[in-house]
C-alpha cells in the first residue's frame, strides 16, 4: 500500500517553510487538488524543493529591503552633507569685522571712505559702522586698501593683532603689519573726472487768439565746466512778447565768469554781464570785472558762495545819455536740493554801486523752484527782479518777470 504522508496546503509561495501550513490528514483530498500518491522518498523530496525555495524568496525579499535602506540613508547622508557644507561655506567665505566692545560682524567689506566702513550682511541689510570703532577687519576676498601717504595695496586682509591688519596676496605677498589708523580708505570710490560739465536748457511761453492776439516766449540755457583748480560760467536768457502784433516785451541777458581757486574755498574770478531791453531805452547794459570768491559748500545738496570785487559799469541808451563808472561789486550764489533729486531752490544776486557816485546803484536778482520731472526733465518758475536807481527819463526802477518754464539738464 502506498504511503500517504502528512502534506500542507500552501497559503503563499513557498508556505510550506518554516511551518507555515495546514496539515492535511493522511488520506484526506484537499480541495481543488489532486490525490497526492507515491512513495516516502517522493514526498521527502517536495518538501525539500519547497523549502529551498522559500528560503531563495525570502533571501530576495531581505536583498531588496536592504537596498532600499541604502538608498534612503545613502540619499539623506548626501543632503546633509550639502546642507553642512553650504553652511559652512558661507560662514567660510564671510568677511569679518571686530570692534573695540567686543563685538564680531560678520558679511561682506563694501567700502571704508571718510572715517565710516560700510558693512553688507544677510541680517541688517548695509551696516555703517564708526572707523574708529573698529579693532581688526579680516576678508576671505581681495580689497584694495589705500594709505593715508597714497601707497595702494590690493590682496586679503588678516588681522595679525588688536589694531592692526596685514594684506596677503599674488601682488603683495604678505606686507608688514599696518596701523588701523594709518588707512585712508578700503575699496575708495573711483577719482571723480578732471572735468565735469553740467547746465540746463529751458523754453516757455503762452499764445492767446480771440479778442486779444497776445504771445510770449522765453528761453534760457546756463553751463558750466569744473575742475579742481578751474570753474568756467556762462548763461543767458532772451523774452520776446506781442500783443495785437504790436511788441510787447523784448529783452536779453547773458553772463560768463572764470573762477580760478587759490585754496578749495577761495577763488579770484574775472566776469562780465550784458543787458539788454527796448522799454528800458537801453541798447547795452554792461559790467566787466575781477574779485575774490569764497566757496561756502560745494556739494552734491548744497552749493554756496559769495564775491567781492570791482567792476566798470556802462549803460549805452537808445535816446538818453550814456553813463559809465567804476563800481563795486558784490554776488550771492545758492543752489540748495529741498528734496534730493526732487526740489530745488536756486538764487543769484548782483549787486552794482558807483564809486563815483554813491547815490548810483544797479541791483539783480534771480531766484525760483526747480522740480524734477522725469529723469533729466524739470519744470521750473523764477522770478527776475532789477532795480536801477537812476534808469532812462520816463522809465521806472524796477522790473519783475515771472517765468514758468520746462527744460533738461545734463551732466557729464
Amino acid at each position: 500500500m502506498p504511503f500517504a504522508p502528512q502534506r500542507c496546503r500552501q497559503r503563499s509561495e513557498g508556505a510550506c517553510a518554516l511551518g507555515r501550513y495546514d496539515v492535511i490528514e493522511s488520506g484526506q483530498t484537499p480541495v481543488n487538488e489532486p490525490a497526492f500518491a507515491g512513495t516516502a522518498s517522493d514526498s521527502l523530496n517536495l518538501i525539500q524543493a519547497a523549502d529551498i525555495d522559500d528560503t531563495l524568496n525570502q533571501r530576495e525579499e531581505s536583498m531588496e529591503i536592504l537596498r532600499f535602506v541604502l538608498r534612503r540613508g545613502i540619499c539623506n547622508i548626501a543632503w546633509t552633507g550639502f546642507f553642512a557644507l553650504s553652511f559652512l561655506l558661507s560662514t567660510a567665505i564671510a568677511d569679518e569685522v571686530r570692534l573695540k566692545n567686543g563685538d564680531r560682524l560678520t558679511g561682506e567689506i563694501l567700502t571704508m571712505e571718510k572715517e565710516s566702513l560700510t558693512l553688507k550682511t544677510s541680517y541688517a541689510g548695509e551696516m555703517k559702522i564708526t572707523w574708529q570703532d573698529v579693532l581688526c577687519v579680516s576678508s576671505d576676498k581681495e580689497l584694495t586698501l589705500r594709505l593715508k601717504n597714497k601707497e595702494v595695496l590690493i590682496g586679503r586682509a588678516v588681522c595679525p593683532g588688536d589694531g592692526q591688519v596685514q594684506i596677503v596676496g599674488v601682488r603683495v605677498g604678505e606686507s608688514a603689519e599696518i596701523p588701523l589708523e594709518e588707512l585712508e580708505a578700503i575699496n575708495p570710490s573711483p577719482p571723480p573726472p578732471a572735468i565735469t560739465y553740467t547746465g540746463n536748457v529751458a523754453g516757455g511761453g503762452s499764445l492767446t487768439d480771440g479778442n486779444t492776439d497776445d504771445a510770449y516766449a522765453s528761453l534760457s540755457a546756463d553751463f558750466q565746466a569744473r575742475s579742481k583748480r578751474h570753474r568756467f560760467t556762462l548763461g543767458g536768457r532772451y523774452n520776446y512778447g506781442e500783443t495785437d502784433n504790436e511788441i510787447t516785451r523784448r529783452n536779453a541777458l547773458g553772463r560768463i565768469k572764470y573762477d580760478f581757486f587759490i585754496t578749495k574755498a577761495v577763488y579770484a574770478y574775472a566776469q562780465a554781464l550784458f543787458e539788454s531791453d527796448d522799454f528800458q531805452d537801453l541798447n547795452l547794459r554792461s559790467a566787466m570785472g575781477a574779485g575774490l570768491g569764497y566757496q561756502i559748500f560745494d556739494t552734491e545738496r548744497t552749493s554756496l558762495f559769495f564775491e567781492a570785487g570791482v567792476s566798470y559799469f556802462n549803460k549805452d541808451f537808445e535816446t538818453a545819455e550814456d553813463e559809465s563808472y567804476g563800481s563795486g561789486r558784490g554776488s550771492l550764489g545758492l543752489n540748495y536740493a529741498i528734496v534730493p533729486d526732487r526740489v530745488n531752490f536756486f538764487l543769484l544776486h548782483e549787486f552794482y554801486r558807483s564809486l563815483e557816485d554813491s547815490v548810483e546803484y544797479y541791483f539783480l536778482a534771480n531766484q525760483g523752484l526747480r522740480f524734477t520731472l522725469f529723469r533729466n526733465f524739470f519744470a521750473s518758475f523764477e522770478v527776475i527782479y532789477s532795480y536801477d536807481r537812476q534808469p532812462a527819463p520816463g522809465r521806472k526802477n524796477a522790473d519783475t518777470q515771472y517765468v514758468a518754464s520746462l527744460g533738461y539738464s545734463f551732466s557729464f
